[in-house]
């Protein structure tokens, strides 16, 4: 049984997380999509760079799901993508806010 503290406290942290996905404008998207939103943003506070091989290793989503919501948030601006300088093959993920 959870205590009242854990409770309240795990209520204040689900709110802070509301208003952050109000802030960054993330309220339309999916779960899933929010998680993807959140991988990219993670991978590169965390080592300066994402790419979307990164993002699907990362995710556990497939590549298709990966790239469906890649060009859906590029399409709403929030990520950018372009090529990676040191492997064409390769595409580099940044937020765009």
């Amino acid at each position: 049984m959870m205590s009242s503290k854990y409770s309240d406290q795990l209520v204040s942290i689900l709110k802070m997380l509301k208003n952050i996905e109000e802030d960054l404008n993330l309220i339309q998207y999916s779960e899933t999509e929010k998680k993807i939103y959140y991988t990219i943003a993670c991978k590169n506070a965390n080592d300066g760079s994402c790419c979307i091989s990164d993002v699907i290793d990362e995710s556990g989503f497939s590549r298709s799901t990966i790239y469906k919501t890649i060009k859906k948030f590029e399409q709403d601006k929030i990520v950018r993508m372009y090529q990676s300088s040191s492997d064409k093959r390769e595409f580099n993920l940044v937020l765009a806010h």
